[in-house]
């Protein structure tokens, strides 16, 4: 368990996160490292803004043999511009879908929509969750 403090976002706070990158850069983007646990599940990706927050991306992991409530993080971006907004994209809005989902992680940039994080997968019965948890870090 981590000593860190953290504080910790789902993909139902698009406002709050969206505050998170107005503003800022992202200089640095990984997937797979060795990172801090924030809460139950270990992180999948990381990215950090210019200022030293740092936003570790954890996809949710349903727990069940079936795959069920399983979105692991598949892409992750940086952003050489100043940030002017952002916002979170969930395909279906809820979790009650059988099929193919996905969370997203749009900012804008030098005009241009940028695609800084996805997490795919399927939320199967809906009883095994559903979603990522953004735990920040402030630099």
């Amino acid at each position: 368990m981590s000593t860190k403090r953290a504080t910790l976002y789902c993909q139902d706070d698009g406002e709050d996160i969206a505050e998170l990158f107005v503003g800022r850069k992202i200089v640095h983007s990984e997937m797979g490292g060795d990172y801090p646990v924030f809460g139950y599940e270990k992180p999948e990706g990381l990215l950090v803004l210019d200022d030293g927050t740092k936003l570790y991306l954890t996809g949710n992991d349903g727990g069940c043999a079936c795959s069920a409530g399983c979105y692991p993080l598949e892409s992750v971006a940086s952003v050489d511009n100043i940030i002017t907004s952002a916002r979170v994209n969930c395909e279906p809005d809820d979790d009650y879908d059988s099929g193919r989902g996905v969370y997203e992680i749009f900012v804008f940039a030098e005009n241009q929509e940028i695609n800084v994080a996805t997490f795919s997968g399927s939320d199967g019965n809906g009883y095994y969750g559903t979603g990522f948890t953004l735990s920040v870090v402030r630099g």
